[in-house]
């Protein structure tokens, strides 16, 4: 299935998640099953960051960064089964500590049920519970 199609089934309508509800221990191996923000790129989810930090409402820092983007599912917010593969960067937002984490996505819930993905690498918002700041 092609990436856009199964983000596209993967992103969900109406905004209650935000970037702190995904949440895993540091160095997890074990698949997590969440629901937060995932963009296509670093880049994107960096500057998801930024805008938050700058006092962005969710939603409209997702829409600003797709926007930017030229591509309205480059960030999304999400329910799904992944890996942590490694920390980009830390932020400090709202005196919560934030990373920018690189995961492999397993699998997809897309309304109706969970969808396996192989080979989908994406870049999550993740509070890092026990360091928040």
């Amino acid at each position: 299935m092609h990436k856009a199609m199964i983000l596209a089934a993967l992103v969900l309508l109406g905004g209650a998640a935000w970037a702190g509800d995904i949440t895993v221990q540091p160095a997890s191996t074990q698949p997590t099953v969440a629901v937060g923000l995932i963009c296509n790129t670093d880049m994107q989810a960096e500057r998801f960051v930024t805008l938050r930090a700058g006092g962005s409402e969710i939603k409209k820092a997702m829409q600003s960064v797709n926007a930017e983007a030229k591509d309205p599912r480059a960030c999304g917010v999400a329910a799904i089964a992944f890996t942590r593969d490694k920390t980009i960067s830390n932020h400090t937002v709202n005196g919560k500590l934030l990373q920018v984490v690189r995961i492999n996505i397993i699998a997809g819930f897309n309304g109706a049920g969970w969808q396996h993905v192989e080979g989908m690498v994406q870049y999550a918002v993740i509070e890092a519970k026990g360091e928040s700041i």
